[in-house]
């Protein structure tokens, strides 16, 4: 019997691989390295979806084309509107970039002449008096409690200014929106995801290029900067006499002016 045990062990085969704590070691290893690959893939595109989502907002551009159809303010006497190619852009600064409850602290005005090769930015106050629907509010606490959107067309309608664009960020970013000039739309999102990811506006990527590119012909350093002239708000009391709220609201002549598109007649 111990011969035909000895004799079984001398023929059994070699080449039978045997089971190690290294080959399992191994395998773990390949699947977190899979699992990680995916992550990452999986992270980047949803980057990605989210970085391009900033551009074309659909509520801002809704607010745009609502405000279009309002007629602009007209001259006064002395003034006329000018002939060159002005293009306006609203830039709102606030904490967040969320739809509503955030809070609004800047709110500017740019325009940019293309014909004259210059620019202009007027500061807003963020507690510009707005009526809304027949209830007194102000710039500041429309943002907060209905978002930038809501704050196009008010802004617009007490401005009697139609605004071309819109760019909602948290921070001052007319210098790097200059310097996305001489980029390409195919590979924006990639090269100015730093940009994007402190904005929302209603344009799209070839938009927003033109804009940088007509800002960058100007330079920033060429802004004209002022603050917006404001007039004392005035309203029927309850005699039914006119009389002055103790609020401001912007003085839409002047403002015109400042961005050019009032002129000297």
């Amino acid at each position: 019997m111990s011969l035909i045990v000895r004799n079984r062990e001398r023929f059994e085969r070699t080449d039978v691989p045997v089971p190690s704590a290294h080959r399992n070691l191994i395998g773990a290893i390949v699947a977190v390295a899979a699992l990680a690959a995916t992550a990452v893939v999986v992270y980047l595109a949803w980057n990605r979806a989210s970085l391009e989502s900033r551009l074309g907002d659909s509520s801002l551009s809704d607010a745009v084309t609502t405000l279009a159809q309002y007629d602009e303010a007209g001259p006064s006497g002395g003034y006329a509107v000018s002939e060159d190619d002005i293009s306006v852009t609203l830039l709102l600064t606030a904490e967040s970039l969320d739809e509503t409850g955030g809070t609004l602290t800047a709110a500017r005005i740019l325009s940019v002449n293309a014909t004259q090769g210059t620019a202009a930015l007027v500061n807003v106050p963020a507690d510009l008096a707005l009526t809304v629907d027949e209830t007194p509010t102000t710039l500041a606490e429309l943002f907060s409690s209905q978002g930038c959107a809501a704050c196009v067309l008010q802004l617009g309608l007490a401005a009697g200014v139609s605004f071309d664009s819109v760019v909602l960020a948290t921070g001052d970013v007319i210098e790097e929106a200059a310097q996305l000039a001489g980029s390409g739309s195919d590979n924006l999102v990639r090269s100015a995801s730093g940009f994007l990811s402190k904005i929302r506006t209603n344009m799209d990527a070839a938009g927003l290029l033109a804009f940088a590119e007509r800002l960058a012909a100007v330079g920033t350093a060429n802004l004209a900067v002022s603050d917006a002239a404001l007039v004392a708000e005035v309203a029927t009391n309850e005699d039914g006499a006119a009389a002055e709220t103790g609020r401001q609201t912007l003085d839409k002549t002047q403002l015109n002016v400042a961005i050019g598109r009032f002129v000297a007649a």
